[in-house]
């Protein structure tokens, strides 16, 4: 194995991911306000209430565009402020829009990775890397991130002694206690 020098990286989560989620909000706005449609203008316009029903769609659909506008934000925003900084000694998971959290992990006290992804994972290039910090008893998932087997690589260049397994599941969900450990 070639010997890597590190001196800090950033790890995110897909942007596959991030793009998906815009989407799902933009589909399930636009069915909202085609429902709205069909649910209460309509029927106002079979009363006759044109001029009325006129001004509550736009009124709805203007305030439909604002919402989605403010969750495309803060979708961006909290992708923005959640990653990964990983040093020779240490990785740090930094959260939080307004209120910064950070949890860091030794990486001479990591001893198991799993790296697992889906099928959808392997055709987009993106898995969940799960780490077992033995001094914490705690386990950190690094989810949904892109490139994930070569961060993965990357752990085991800096800590060769690591013990590493990979999975493919179908479900998006995992149990910690297959690694060999108690869920915390």
């Amino acid at each position: 194995m070639e010997k890597i020098t590190l001196t800090y990286l950033n790890i995110r989560q897909s942007i596959v991911i991030l793009i998906a989620k815009l989407i799902l909000i933009d589909v399930i706005l636009a069915a909202v306000v085609v429902g709205f449609y069909f649910l209460v203008v309509q029927n106002m316009l079979i009363v006759g209430e044109i001029n009325m029903a006129a001004n509550i769609f736009l009124a709805f659909f203007g305030l439909s565009g604002i919402f989605k506008i403010v969750m495309c934000v803060f979708v961006v925003l909290q992708w923005l402020n959640e990653y990964y900084e990983m040093t020779p000694e240490y990785v740090v998971h930094k959260t939080g829009i307004i209120f910064k959290k950070q949890e860091q992990y030794r990486i001479d006290h990591i001893r198991r990775i799993n790296v697992e992804d889906t099928f959808l994972g392997e055709l987009l290039n993106f898995a969940t890397i799960t780490v077992f910090d033995i001094r914490l008893n705690k386990y950190m998932d690094m989810y949904l991130i892109h490139n994930a087997r070569r961060y993965a690589k990357i752990f085991q260049q800096l800590r060769p002694d690591i013990e590493m397994k990979e999975d493919h599941v179908w479900l998006p969900f995992k149990k910690h206690e297959e690694m060999g450990g108690e869920e915390s």
